[in-house]
């Protein structure tokens, strides 16, 4: 983990941070009831209260920042060494518990630095100056008490760690997912458009010499698809386009009938066009494979309020089934608990054809 991987903290972690700072009541009180004279006492308690204001800049200012950034670092080192220069200050008068000094400071590097130098140094930071206390106060809790502290830091900043992993893991999959919806909506609208703008141009061509008032009629529908389809692909790329079940069918009739297949299109009366895309992308993936694929002379698509259905005479499923888009719509079935099924509409006859069905 770097440097930049550090997780801003809000005022509300400041805050939390604060309130250990009642634990130096330990060495404050060591002062007030030691031998020290009153000026040893005075300088102990002024460098306990500069502790705590020291202890609460550093927060401040290195939550959530870069330490690899020249004045982050700057910042880090200068605030290290005034609490270990406060905390020395109030030895004479804290004696061995001055030791509880030691946990703030383990913080600061623990929650600034990367993960494994900041534990290192948090950790050699409370036990060598605890260890030398522990031996000079003939009692272990100077060395367990800062300990606990210490081992409560180290735990917190592991599971901010392993949060911070998890959000990244969770980000990434949301972008992958992101881009992979992006990528099929993309695919589903490219296709369709440029299929039926292709199929308009060949017939344009051959009606050049034939019919000129109808080849000008097909390019005007050209024009105007293509401007249609950019539009789709603008929207798409935004992810502000949801199709309409009835535009679909329209422009599935109008590619089947320049595709020269007759299109039978059957909508029960009781289907409501809500905005739910699932059948509209099935229509236009389903027309865009029978078009290009097929050889069909016949496609009738019939919707019901829970099923749709789009059947052709053509010669099968072969690869379409296995299809970039076909793989697109069952990733979109699957999201809304539909089920996609594509199986030969005749699978005796020579031309077997290909049915998609959708069931919700």
């Amino acid at each position: 983990m770097d440097s930049a991987e550090q997780p801003k903290r809000p005022v509300a972690g400041i805050f939390y941070a604060a309130i250990w700072l009642l634990f130096l009541g330990f060495p404050v009180a060591s002062a007030l009831g030691g031998p020290a004279g009153p000026a040893w006492t005075t300088v102990a308690l002024v460098a306990a209260i500069a502790f705590a204001a020291v202890y609460i800049w550093l927060f401040w200012v290195l939550s959530g920042e870069d330490v690899g950034v020249a004045a982050n670092r700057r910042r880090l080192m200068v605030g290290v060494l005034a609490l270990a220069a406060l905390a020395a200050l109030a030895t004479p008068a804290a004696g061995p518990w001055v030791a509880a000094f030691t946990p703030f400071i383990a913080a600061v590097l623990v929650f600034s630095l990367p993960l494994v130098p900041g534990l290192a140094a948090g950790i050699l930071v409370w036990l060598v100056p605890s260890s030398v206390a522990a031996q000079f106060s003939g009692t272990l809790w100077t060395l367990l008490g800062p300990g606990f502290g210490v081992a409560v830091i180290v735990f917190a900043r592991l599971m901010e760690h392993n949060e911070r992993r998890a959000r990244d893991a969770q980000n990434h999959l949301q972008v992958a997912a992101e881009r992979n919806a992006i990528a099929r909506d993309v695919h589903d609208v490219l296709g369709h458009s440029l299929t039926v703008l292709s199929i308009k141009a060949q017939l344009a061509r051959r009606l050049l010499d034939l019919d000129v008032d109808r080849a000008r009629e097909e390019l005007d529908q050209i024009d105007a698809l293509a401007r249609e389809s950019l539009g789709q692909i603008r929207s798409t790329v935004t992810r502000l386009r949801t199709p309409s079940l009835a535009s679909e069918l329209e422009a599935a009739r109008t590619a089947l009938e320049a595709a020269g297949i007759r299109a039978d299109v059957v909508v029960d009366p009781e289907v409501r066009d809500d905005g739910g895309d699932l059948f509209a992308w099935a229509v236009r993936e389903g027309v865009t494979n029978t078009v290009r694929h097929s050889g069909a002379t016949h496609c009738r698509i019939d919707v019901r309020p829970a099923t749709l259905t789009i059947a052709d005479d053509g010669a099968g499923c072969g690869g379409a089934e296995h299809g970039n888009g076909l793989l697109g719509l069952r990733e979109r079935a699957r999201g809304v608990g539909a089920r996609v099924e594509v199986r030969p509409t005749h699978p005796e006859d020579e031309r077997p054809g290909t049915t998609l069905e959708v069931r919700r």
